[in-house]
This record gives C-alpha cells, sequence and structure tokens, in this order.
C-alpha cells in the first residue's frame, strides 16, 4: 500500500490500471477493515499518479527535447551513439538556432571546444540519423521553460525549475504528521528532526484558487523525473504563501541526506486528494473500538459483544480511564417517554406512514442499549436507515426527527442526569446544499438553536447567522471575507444575513456557544475542522449516504463517537464519483455504506411517496426504476401547466448528428440551438429564467448550450437566472421546468445507466421536455419506455419541423414587443 509515480518504462504501452480491491460486506475485525480501506484509498491514489505518469511522458515522447537528454551524463550507450563527432573526434554538442528566419528554434550540431579552437563542424539534427527522420517528432523544443509551456498546453501542471528549500522551522508540531507519515510509509528520519519544514518555491505564480490543503505534489531532480531522484509529498495548508511558497509534508521517497536546501527541482501537481487523505488520517486516529461504540455494528450483523470486547483487550493494552468508559453502560433513554413524544411529533407534523415509520424507528433506537445481545429475536441496532425516493420530503422529515431528538434529549437530561457525554446530534453530508437545505427546514419549523460549521462562501445566506467560519486559520481574514460578501450583488435579505453575520463573527457569539448547542450541521470534509476537536456528538445523521464512498462516510462517525446513527439516501441515484478510475468489480469504492449496511442485513425503510413530479412524470421512473411501488403526493391540479402551449410531458424530436471534443465527451449542435431557442421561447412566453433548468448527459454538450445562452437576445437577467448543468452536477435540485438533451445518435453509450437516468427524468415539478433524436433512443429498451409514455400524452411527440416554427413565431412576437415598448419610452 505504498504511493508510487511510475518510470516511463512502466506506463509506455501499459493501460490505465483499473481499481481490484474488493470490499467485503461484513469484516471479521477492525484491523482487517482499516487494512482493506487503506489499500484502496492508496490504490485509487495510485491510479491518478499512474494516469499523470502516462500523460507527462506521452506529452514528452512527441517532441524533441535533445537539448535536454544529451546533455546529461547519465545518457546511455545508444544515445551516446547518436551523437556526432566532430573533426576534432570528439562528441558534438547540440545548438539552436536563435538568429531571426527560416531556421529560427532548429538544433544543430557544432564543435564543444572553446571558441578560440573550435573546428568548423556543423550538421543540422535532422541530417544525424536519416533514417529515423520520419519518426523524429516535429516540435522542438530548446530549453525547460519551452518544454513547461508544451506540457501545461497538453494540461499537464509542470512547475519547471522550482527551488526546494529546507528550514529550521520555530516550534513544531509534530504529532499529526508523524501519525500521517507512519500511515503513508515515510522514512522515519524525516519526522526525527523536529524543526525542519520543506517548501517548493514556485517557478511561477498561479491563481491561488488552483491549489488547496491535500494537494498531492511529485518532485524530481531530473525531468523525466527518475525514481531515485523523485519524492512524493502533500501540501500542508491552502496556497502559496506571499513568496510563493508552498509547504510539503514528504509521503513517499523523501530522504533528507539526497535532498539539500536550495535545490532546483522540478514538481507536478497531481490532484486533490483531501477527501483520501483525511480518510486515512481519520481511520488511523479514530477507528477504534476502545472509542467508538458503533464499530461492532458496522463490521457484521452476527456477533457476540462481550467476545469481541474482550479480543480486543487481550490483543492491545487498553488505559484504565477508556476501559471504565467501554463497561459503563450509558442508561437509555426511557422508552416510555421517547415513544409518546413520538406519536406526538408525528401527529403535530402531519408525518405520513412511511416518514411516521422512520420516526417510531429512531425513537425504539434512542431506548436500546447497547447490552442487548444481537442474538435476541427482534434487535433494535443502533442504526436507522431510510432509503427516500426523489422528492420524498427526506429534507422535511430530517427536521422533524432533529426538533424529536433535541426534545428528547431535554426530557432525558431533565430525568436521568447528564451523561459522560451529553446528547448532541450533528448533521452531515457531501454537499453544503444538503446540510443547509435541513438547516432552513429547521427555521422553517421555528428553531434556531444550532451552529453551521463551514466555509463562509459556501454556507446558504440565510443559515450564515447561525454559522462557525472555520474555514481559514485567521479570523481577520473571515471577516475581511464577509465584508468583501456585502460589496457583491445580493438581494436585501441577504444583505441582512451578512450583516448578522458580521456582528456575530465580531462579538464571538458563535463560538462561544458551539460547545453548549445540541444541533451542529456540517459537511463530512469540515469534519476535521480544529474547531470540532473537543466535541463528541452520540447521535450522527449522514444524508446523501448513498452518494459517498464509505471512507468519507466515516469521517463524521469516527471523529465524533457516534453511539446512535441515522443514515438517509436513495441507492437508486447516482452512486459516488470516484476520481479518474474504474473497478474491475461493483464491490470497491462505489459500494457505499448505505449499500454495504442493506447487503449486511439491515432492513431500510422507504419513503415512498414523492411530492415533487407531476403524475405524469412520476410514473416514467416508477414504472422503469421503482417496480411501480411509487405513491403520488400530489395531484394533477396541484401541478397544473404554466404555460397553455407547453406539455407536461414531452419528446422533441431532432435530427441532429453527435460530434465527439478531444476530451472524448459528446456534443450536438442541432440539439444545442433547439435546446435554446425552446429555452429563449419559455422566457419571452413570461416564464422566470429561475424556474428553467437546462441538464444534459454531456459536459461538452453543457458548456456549447452555455455559450449559446450568452449570445441570445431576449432578457439577459432572466436567461442568466437559467440553470445549465449536467445530470450528475444537478442530482438533489429541481426545478419548474426542465430541458433534457440526450447529444446522442449513433450509440446510447452511457445514457442508458439506470441510476442516471433517474436522476434526469426526476427534476421536473410540471414540465419535462426531452431533446433526442427519435430513431436511436427509440432502439434502447430503456429510452423506449420512456418515448412510449410521452406518446401517451397530448402533444408529448413532437418533431422539430413540425414545432419550430410556432416557437420562431413566439420570439418574433415578443421581440416586436420590446421594440414598441422601447419606442414609447422614447417618446416619453
Amino acid at each position: 500500500c505504498e504511493l508510487s509515480f511510475p518510470h516511463v518504462d512502466k506506463v509506455k504501452h501499459a493501460n490505465l490500471p483499473k481499481r481490484k480491491t474488493f470490499i467485503p460486506t461484513m469484516f471479521q475485525s477492525h484491523v482487517q477493515y482499516k487494512q482493506i480501506f487503506k489499500a484502496a484509498l492508496t490504490e485509487q491514489l495510485n491510479i491518478m499518479l499512474f494516469e499523470l505518469s502516462q500523460r507527462f511522458h506521452n506529452a514528452l515522447s512527441k517532441v524533441d527535447i535533445s537539448f535536454y537528454t544529451s546533455s546529461k551524463d547519465e545518457q546511455t550507450e545508444s544515445k551516446e551513439s547518436c551523437v556526432p563527432l566532430c573533426h576534432h573526434m570528439h562528441p558534438a554538442k547540440l545548438v539552436m538556432a536563435k538568429k531571426e528566419g527560416q531556421n529560427k528554434g532548429r538544433l544543430f550540431y557544432t564543435c564543444d571546444a572553446p571558441k578560440a579552437e573550435q573546428c568548423s563542424f556543423f550538421k543540422w539534427i535532422e541530417d544525424v540519423n536519416p533514417a529515423q527522420t520520419q519518426s523524429r517528432p516535429s516540435v522542438v523544443l530548446h530549453d525547460i521553460k519551452s518544454i513547461g509551456t508544451y506540457l501545461r498546453s497538453q494540461k499537464i501542471p509542470l512547475y519547471e525549475e522550482c527551488q526546494l528549500l529546507v528550514r529550521k522551522g520555530f516550534e513544531i508540531q509534530t504529532q499529526p504528521c508523524s501519525k500521517f507519515k507512519k500511515l503513508m510509509h515515510t522514512p522515519a528520519r524525516f519526522d526525527g528532526d523536529s524543526k525542519t519544514k520543506l517548501y517548493l518555491k514556485l517557478s511561477r505564480k498561479e491563481h491561488y484558487s488552483l491549489y488547496s490543503k491535500d494537494d498531492i505534489w511529485v518532485v524530481s531532480k531530473t525531468l523525466n523525473f527518475d525514481p531515485l531522484g523523485t519524492f512524493i509529498a502533500t501540501s500542508a495548508f491552502f496556497g502559496p504563501s506571499s513568496t510563493n511558497e508552498i509547504e510539503l509534508l514528504p509521503l513517499k521517497g523523501y530522504c533528507p541526506s539526497n535532498w539539500r536546501s536550495n535545490t532546483f527541482v522540478h514538481a507536478l501537481l497531481v490532484c486533490n486528494a483531501s477527501g483520501e487523505l483525511a480518510s486515512l488520517r481519520n481511520m488511523e486516529e479514530h477507528f477504534n473500538p476502545s472509542t467508538l461504540p458503533l464499530i461492532p455494528y458496522l463490521l457484521k450483523m452476527n456477533f457476540d459483544f462481550e467476545n469481541a470486547t474482550n479480543r480486543v483487550k487481550k490483543s492491545k493494552f487498553t488505559p484504565p480511564a477508556l476501559s471504565l468508559k467501554r463497561a459503563t453502560m450509558y442508561r437509555p433513554v426511557s422508552t416510555e417517554v421517547a415513544m409518546g413524544l413520538a406519536k406526538k411529533i408525528i401527529q403535530m407534523f402531519s408525518l405520513n406512514p412511511d416518514q411516521a415509520a422512520s420516526l417510531l424507528h429512531i425513537a425504539q433506537m434512542m431506548t436500546s442499549c447497547e447490552n442487548i445481545k444481537p442474538v435476541q429475536e427482534r434487535q433494535i441496532f443502533p442504526i436507522t436507515i431510510i432509503c427516500g425516493v426523489f422528492g420524498a420530503g427526506k429534507s422535511y422529515l430530517l427536521s422533524v426527527v432533529i426538533l424529536f431528538l433535541v426534545q428528547l434529549f431535554e426530557s432525558s437530561e431533565a430525568t436521568e442526569g447528564s451523561r459522560p457525554a451529553p446528547w448532541k446530534v450533528l448533521i452531515a453530508s457531501s454537499t453544503n446544499t444538503a446540510v443547509d437545505r435541513i438547516l432552513l427546514g429547521l427555521l422553517d419549523l421555528g428553531f434556531e438553536d444550532f451552529i453551521r460549521v463551514g466555509s463562509i462562501r459556501k454556507i446558504t445566506k440565510a443559515i450564515l447567522p447561525h454559522s462557525l467560519h472555520a474555514g481559514s486559520v485567521n479570523e481577520n481574514d473571515q471577516l475581511k471575507e464577509l465584508l468583501a460578501l456585502m460589496k457583491e450583488n445580493l438581494t436585501p435579505a441577504e444583505k441582512i444575513y451578512v450583516r448578522k453575520s458580521i456582528e456575530q463573527h465580531k462579538l464571538g457569539t458563535n463560538k462561544n456557544i458551539l460547545q453548549q448547542v445540541k444541533v451542529v450541521g456540517v459537511t463530512c470534509a469540515a469534519c476535521p475542522f480544529p474547531c470540532l476537536n473537543s466535541l463528541q456528538f452520540p447521535v450522527v445523521i449522514l444524508d446523501e449516504c448513498s452518494q459517498m464512498t464509505e471512507p468519507a462516510s466515516l469521517l463524521p462517525i469516527a471523529r465524533f463517537q457516534c453511539e446512535k446513527l441515522v443514515i438517509v439516501g436513495d441507492p437508486k441515484q447516482l452512486p459516488p464519483t470516484i476520481q479518474g478510475s474504474e473497478s474491475v468489480h461493483e464491490k470497491g469504492l462505489e459500494q457505499t455504506l448505505f449499500d454495504r449496511l442493506c447487503l449486511m442485513g439491515h432492513k431500510a425503510i422507504v419513503l415512498r411517496t414523492q411530492y415533487r413530479c407531476h403524475p405524469a412524470i412520476s410514473a416514467i421512473a416508477n414504472d422503469l426504476f421503482y417496480d411501480g411501488n411509487l405513491i403520488d403526493g400530489i395531484s394533477e391540479e396541484d401541478r397544473s401547466p404554466l404555460l397553455d402551449w407547453l406539455p407536461t410531458l414531452c419528446f422533441y424530436n431532432v435530427n441532429g448528428v453527435e460530434q465527439i471534443e478531444r476530451d472524448n465527451s459528446f456534443y450536438n449542435m442541432p440539439e444545442a440551438h433547439f435546446t435554446v431557442k425552446l429555452t429563449q421561447a419559455l422566457i419571452a412566453s413570461g416564464i422566470e429564467g429561475s424556474a428553467v433548468g437546462v441538464i444534459t448527459l454531456y459536459k461538452s454538450q453543457m458548456c456549447k448550450i452555455q455559450n449559446l445562452l450568452c449570445g441570445v437576445q431576449t432578457e439577459v437577467s432572466k436567461i442568466k437566472a437559467v440553470q445549465v448543468s449536467t445530470v450528475d452536477a444537478f442530482q438533489g435540485a429541481e426545478k419548474e421546468i426542465i430541458v433534457l438533451s440526450c447529444v446522442r445518435t449513433r450509440q446510447i453509450g452511457f445514457i442508458d445507466s439506470e441510476k442516471r437516468m433517474n436522476v434526469a427524468l426526476t427534476r421536473a415539478r410540471r414540465h419535462l421536455l426531452i431533446v433526442g433524436n427519435l430513431p436511436c433512443l427509440s432502439r434502447n429498451r430503456l429510452w423506449g419506455r420512456v418515448i412510449h409514455h410521452c406518446k401517451g400524452w397530448e402533444n408529448g411527440l413532437q418533431h422539430v419541423s413540425q414545432c419550430e416554427q410556432w416557437l420562431n413565431d413566439i420570439l418574433k412576437s415578443y421581440w416586436e414587443n420590446q421594440k414598441e415598448e422601447e419606442q414609447s419610452k422614447k417618446e416619453k
């Protein structure tokens, strides 16, 4: 499980490796769990390193860098044999023609003797070995800077001729660094020097947004990144200092004696690995049976709790304080109180039967005690799994669950006294939007006693007054960021929220009450923030769990010593995206904690009622993906059309042609033009831009549509409000009208992925307008059924030739009215 930046010989003719690590459904021990997930995460990072190495060496092989390779002492005999001898019978030197003219930039050989003793030898590089002329690269690079410029044009982030600086630090905290290096097999000698810091002084300045904490860097003394003179490191902070220096923490290959200060090096910025590295640290430091009560339940269903605890104690010494803590069984919450309160809440907030079942299960979970053995029938596990379909009111339910838990905590503390770890609930998710959605729900229900921990610009404005901005270390920087936010184009309501947040920040109110509040919201990525260091959260609610990897899910669970866990998701929607790699099976990192717990035997409570889509739209997903189990919580009248001429469900047949970009993403210009015209017609008919979402299955098509929309003549402010996105990025969002561009005309490609289709077809509340190629999509089993649904609706199948004139008339009428209005304004 070591990181590696492979040599040219290993990547030259190889295919990009696929992930092979198999993640089982159940684990024998927490040690096995850690080993397997460490292997999976390290394998993922190694594939990203392999991919960059392959692109880097392939790019270099396409250009002539003889000036660099031929000047090295370590060149091979075969290369030496290519270097001609001058009239002195000595190897000639390679020089670049600098004189203006047609030969500028060409390379030639000349005598290497001092100027006064030089012979008249001259030979163009192309003439040295005529047999190889045709295979020689056409581009000749004449210096290191040119190589850097060329590689960056190939999207390879090389920083050529940087300086590596080794400095004596002042009171450096070495413990976190030491643990991390131990985890990644870094030489101990670097740890031993507690006063040493390593910096990379970059050769050029880039925008600060390109850098982040936990970026992976590969640093080398040679341009071919020879393994003997190369090491892998991660950035310690969020960006370069004012002197353009990045502090590095070595991960692999660094030996202090081989690297003197002020050494000139070349560096490659591989990727940001904050998710992988944070997960590795989290498992190493917090996934421990002595501090995480939930571990046995995460490993397998049937176990002997007492024996499992004894085995851990025998294999590893547990300090007395921890032994005492483990032996102490916290008194559970009163069953009578919990169930009575749950029934009251169900009635008060009009929960539907599935939502009510979820709340009752959580109430039972809160009353269970860990000394009840799982061998008993009807064992209540400290885990509740809620599977919520699209638009099922998951966020509303979780807001109600939090109100229930807070009241239960207060009741429990009043009657049974305080616990060693006071009752608190953490709301966590992979996205800021998901966390904020639940907190906004709490505000709607009149509950404000919570703190949102996160980065200023990523938090919804209405939540800012309740937030603690822990993204940057310096509090003055945070205040500056809030003041800068005030100068931006905000609505009056948003300005009030930001002003209130500035006041709270100056007073330090939220910082002071963080320890006292019962409810905290945070993304998984923000869990390691220092302001949360001393906190424990016995209850963790994990939203969108089916969209994050298991190591990411573990960040809030393990770090905060979770005792009771609520996980929410929909496994029929898109799984987590694993950056830059594929798996050879379905049991890799794509398998989420949600998936694994269900496979293990935990029963999920399904929220079957959807409150988002018009029944005609939900019927498609119900038929294709949910086996007819969905229930519509709204009627056709609730989702009446916004325009008389606009069908609720329609397939627009466009005879376009798919094309492919250099990055292998597809686009279809006729579809893009029609999509934009349809969007313009909607705006011209009085629809607000914020009510329209344009989604497509390919990033290239998204860019084409965005560019076309920027050039249209319709009201600029309304067009700007139209959200254009890929399907993957739109997951979790909804709009009154969705225009979906399918792009493909020859083959279906990945657009028939059931999970991707499910997301694409369930974003619209009132109108779903699909733009695609009828002959191509009809051949596919799933898309054929979608088209069948469209045909069953009035005007549900239209050909562009039939409806384009109608759209042109709408736009013509709109522009004429605009001109008349402008004319009347001038006359006044």
